[in-house]
Order: C-alpha cells, then sequence, then structure tokens
C-alpha cells in the first residue's frame, strides 16, 4: 500500500514556477495526535492556502479535500510562516501542499499524526549538518537517502548544528538541503553551539509543549508509547539547568514505556578533539537519566558515531550529518561499543510493545579527501522492553 500511495502523491509533481514568492520549505512541526504546524519561508509576504486531507486507500483520491487560509500581516520583504492545521484524526497519514496567490504550489508533502498507546512507532535521528563551501553537498546525500523511505518516519529528530551561522543564507541552506527529507516528516530539533541561541532558529521552527525562550529551548514530545524529551545543553544559566532538571522529572512521569532524552552535547564520547565527553553532564545528567530509565540518549557535536552503554542507559553520538568528519581516539571510553569515524549517516528507530531497534544506516564513506555514496548498516541492537 505505501508504495501505491508514493505513486500518486509523486504524480501530482509540482507547480512551484520561478515567480513563485516561496523562498524555501514547506516542512512540518510541532506535530500531535489533532494537529500539525505547517512552515515556510516567503518573499514578498504572501497569502497561501494549505490544501490538505487523510490519504485513503482507492481510487479517484481527493488528497486535498481541506484548506487553511493564510493572511500575512502586512507587507514585508521575507517572512517564515507558521500556520496550524487542527481537529485532525490519530493515527493517519495526511497529504499537504502550499498554494500561492499566482497559483504556483510546493510539492506534495506528508506528515503523521500521533498513534494511540500500543501502535509501533518510527522515527528517525540525524545531527550536525552545518554547512560546506565546496563539492558535492553532502547534507543532500543524507536527506535523499532518509526521503526514500516515505511513509517510513513519524518525525525527525536533529540533535543540534543544524546550520554554521544562524544567518539567512546560511538557513535557506539548510532547508534547501533537507528538503527531499522534510517533505516527508516533522523536523524538531534541539539547539546547538552553532545555532548561537539566535533569535533566528526560534522564528523557524515551531516545537511541542516546551519551556525556557520563547517556550522553545526545552520540550517534550508525547508518541503513543514513546516520550522524547528535547534539552539545551548549550546553557549557561543555573537556573536554566535547574528548570530543565524539573522538567525531565515532569516529562518521564507518564505512562510511555519508550524513554528518549535528544541534546547536543555528548555525555560520553571518545571523539579526539573534543575528548572523553561533558563532565559536567556526566556529574547532572547522567544520575538522573539512570534514575528516570531513559532508554537512549542521542547527542550530536562529535562528527563521528559511537554507542556507549553506561548504568542500563544507551548513549548515542549522532554526529554523521554531513559536516566535516572528526576521527575517534584510539584508546576508548569505557562501555564504547561500536564506533565509526568515517561515514556520512542517519538512525532509524522503531518501537512496538517488545522493545525499541535501531539500525544505523551509513550513506556514505570517507576514502581520503573524497566522500563516496555507500549505504550500509553500520550497528544495529535491539533493547527490551523494561516497563
Amino acid at each position: 500500500m505505501k508504495k501505491a500511495l508514493f505513486a500518486v502523491v509523486l504524480l501530482l509533481g509540482s507547480a512551484w514556477a520561478s515567480s513563485s514568492p516561496l523562498l524555501y520549505g514547506p516542512w512540518t512541526g510541532a506535530p500531535d495526535s489533532r494537529g500539525v504546524t505547517v512552515s515556510w519561508a516567503a518573499s514578498p509576504a504572501s497569502p497561501a492556502v494549505v490544501e490538505y486531507g487523510p490519504l485513503r486507500r482507492g481510487w479517484p483520491l481527493d488528497l486535498f479535500p481541506f484548506r487553511a487560509r493564510y493572511l500575512p500581516a502586512g507587507a514585508g520583504d521575507r517572512e517564515v510562516v507558521h500556520l496550524r492545521l487542527e481537529g485532525l484524526e490519530p493515527g493517519v497519514w495526511y497529504t499537504y501542499r502550499v498554494v500561492f496567490f499566482d497559483g504556483s504550489c510546493t510539492p506534495v508533502g506528508t506528515f503523521r499524526t500521533a498513534p494511540a498507546p500500543g501502535e509501533p512507532v518510527t522515527f528517525a535521528v540525524v545531527s550536525d549538518t552545518q554547512w560546506q563551501w565546496e563539492g558535492e553537498n553532502r547534507i543532500q546525500m543524507v536527506a535523499n537517502a532518509m526521503g526514500r523511505e516515505t511513509f517510513s518516519f513519524h518525525f525527525v529528530l536533529h540533535g543540534g548544528d543544524l546550520v554554521e551561522t544562524p544567518i539567512p543564507s546560511h538557513w535557506a541552506f539548510f532547508f534547501t538541503s533537507l528538503a527531499p527529507l522534510l517533505r516527508w516528516a516533522p523536523l524538531l530539533p534541539v539547539l546547538g553551539n552553532h545555532e548561537r541561541d539566535s533569535l533566528s532558529y526560534y522564528q523557524h521552527f515551531s516545537l511541542p509543549p516546551g519551556g525556557g525562550r520563547l517556550g522553545k529551548r526545552w520540550w517534550t514530545l508525547r508518541w503513543g508509547d514513546v516520550v522524547v524529551v528535547g534539552l539545551d545543553s548549550n546553557a549557561r544559566s543555573p537556573r536554566d539547568y535547574l528548570d530543565q532538571i524539573e522538567w525531565l522529572r515532569a516529562s518521564l512521569s507518564g505512562p510511555e514505556p519508550h524513554r528518549f532524552v535528544l541534546f547536543h552535547h555528548p555525555v560520553f564520547s571518545s571523539d579526539q578533539t573534543y575528548g572523553p565527553g561533558s563532565e559536567g553532564l556526566q556529574a547532572l545528567w547522567h544520575p538522573l537519566f539512570v534514575e528516570l530509565g531513559v532508554d537512549l540518549v542521542f547527542s550530536g557535536h562529535a562528527h563521528n558515531y559511537e554507542r556507549i552503554e553506561r548504568d542500563g542507559v544507551t548513549y548515542l553520538v549522532c554526529g554523521g550529518g554531513g559536516a566535516n568528519l572528526y576521527p575517534l581516539a584510539p584508546e576508548r571510553v569505557e562501555g564504547s561499543r561500536v564506533g565509526y569515524d568515517d561515514h556520512l549517516f542517519y538512525l532509524r528507530v522503531e518501537t512496538d510493545r517488545d522493545g525499541i531497534a535501531v539500525e544505523v544506516v551509513g550513506v556514505a564513506v570517507q576514502v581520503g579527501d573524497e566522500i563516496l555514496p555507500r549505504r550500509a548498516i553500520l550497528d544495529a541492537f535491539t533493547l527490551s522492553n523494561r516497563r
């Protein structure tokens, strides 16, 4: 069924034209069981309609029975738009597109609403996309590979360092490069150090309920049997860390059996440049993860892959999203099980009643100064359900 529906979506193609006000997008965010936010960047500020509908089996298909209208508050040279769609059905795939006043429209995309507890969940993790000045677009290589798994990912987590510098041209490069992926699933990032806590980061993303600056510095996604807590490891204020500890305790007090945490800086790492991880996070957050029964912790910052197991918590360093790769030290930290420092990659995570299955999907390998496309499963493991 997935292949047939995918073919229908592709057949619709795109009516985008050079006269379109679209700069980049669309992408989706802040998904839940009843709604999602559709976003795009336009210049000039322009009226638009989001056409959408549930993706059903059968023919003919009316992909867009519903419409949500956007009218800009005033004239402007450039704007990032967030339009909320509400009243959706839980656990359903939807198609959508954005249509502008001149008749141009974006390619058709999809998103899925949150399922009921007990249903399988699949999501992806990537980190450290950043920027490159020459050569083949490595970020797009990763995005193309992930985008081929259409109707697979309920959402995509990003571990920070989305851009090299939070300026308009770098955001345009980020969204354009990741377009083959963002077309199909909501994106949920956390701050990296390269975002510099810039207002432009907050302006670009709609995130689940959260706290801190603009309610977006940390957040919690509840998705069927899954809870994901996104944190900010760049914070400098003790108050921010105390608030995040309170947030983490409250977020992981629910009934969800599968518990994940996402932030930028690794707690433990064998990275040759950054050393054995963050001593502060080891003292502050690691005991809390153990106490609260966190299954997996995702981070980036180190541009390599490593799986580290400590005190029943599995830490995954996921910095293979397209930035320059960093070497691992010959001597690995305690608990290091698997490590690669020569691949671009992403993670596929699946959960069901039995537990969690993770695959680390290699997209390309570095050979000398070249990055060569090469798909491979770099690591695969399962965790039994502990609750």
